[in-house]
C-alpha cells in the first residue's frame, strides 16, 4: 500500500463514468486513489454522519493534504476535510476492520466506535461534491486498524457477507 507522502500528485487522474459522474484514480495502478495516513488518535469516534475524525499532528501531513485538496477541488468555497489538527473520514458498512493482530473484525458502525483509539487508516479520495453551496472531497476509510479494546462485535447471525479483506498496513 502507498503511505500518503509516497503519492506522486502528478500521477493523479480523474475517470469520468458519465455526463457528471466520475471519480479519482491513481496511474501507477489505475485503481483508485487509495493511501495511507499518519497513525493518529480518534478522539470522539464515530459520529451520527457515519464519519470520525483523527487528530494529526504531522505538519508536513497537513501542508501536503492542503496542497492536494487545493489540486483536486480547487473550487470556492470549499469546506476542507482537514481543521484544527483533526482529519474526518466517512466510515460505511464496506469499511474494512482489523484489530491489531491484523484479524478483520465487523464491529457495528455506531456512534462512539473507535472513541480514544489509536488508529491506522487507508483512506480513498472518492470525488468532488457540492452541498448546499460548499465544495469538498468525499474522503472515505478503506480499512481501518485499531489499537487498543476491541468494540462490540456484530451478532455473527447478523454479519453482512462481505467478502474478506487483506489487511494492507504499512
Amino acid at each position: 500500500m502507498v503511505f500518503w507522502n509516497e503519492i506522486d500528485r502528478m500521477m493523479i487522474d480523474w475517470s469520468q463514468f458519465g455526463k457528471e459522474e466520475g471519480r479519482w484514480k491513481y496511474k501507477l495502478g489505475s485503481g483508485p486513489l487509495r493511501f495511507q495516513v499518519p497513525r493518529s488518535k480518534c478522539t470522539w469516534g464515530v459520529s451520527s454522519y457515519k464519519s470520525f475524525q483523527i487528530d494529526i499532528s504531522d505538519p508536513k501531513f497537513i501542508e501536503w493534504w492542503k496542497e492536494l485538496e487545493s489540486q483536486l477541488c480547487p473550487q470556492e468555497p470549499f469546506s476542507s476535510n482537514i481543521k484544527n489538527g483533526t482529519l474526518r473520514i466517512k466510515i460505511d458498512d464496506a469499511t474494512y476492520i482489523f484489530d491489531e493482530n491484523s484479524k478483520q473484525v465487523s464491529p457495528v458502525i455506531e456512534e462512539g466506535l473507535f472513541k480514544g483509539q489509536d488508529l491506522s487508516c487507508l483512506i480513498d479520495i472518492e470525488s468532488n461534491y457540492f452541498f448546499k453551496g460548499t465544495w469538498g472531497l468525499t474522503v472515505r476509510a478503506y480499512q481501518v486498524k485499531y489499537y487498543g479494546s476491541p468494540p462490540p462485535e456484530i451478532p455473527e447471525e447478523d454479519v453482512p457477507t462481505f467478502k474478506k479483506g487483506v489487511c494492507a498496513f504499512i
